[in-house]
């Protein structure tokens, strides 16, 4: 008796299907200066010693330049200047 080829599959792969693991949900990455900012402050850093971080993480991802503008436009967006 010849074996199809849905049973062929099953038989060489002892007929169970492995289920898939869940990941599990990684923290998402705070948006914004700000949320930055008090994600650092949480790990024990001063107010202004996590500032300063947070700059410095945004001038590496956006540049000097980059970070100007989006100050700029937060005091845009706030009414500020």
């Amino acid at each position: 008796m010849a074996i199809s080829r849905a049973n062929q599959s099953k038989q060489m792969t002892g007929g169970k299907k492995k289920k898939k693991k869940k990941k599990k949900k990684e923290e998402e990455t705070p948006k914004g200066f700000k949320a930055v900012q008090k994600s650092i402050e949480k790990t024990g850093k001063s107010k202004d010693a996590a500032a300063r971080i947070a700059y410095s993480v945004g001038v590496k991802k956006h540049g000097k330049a980059g970070m100007a503008n989006k100050a700029a436009a937060g005091r845009r967006k706030t009414g500020r200047g």
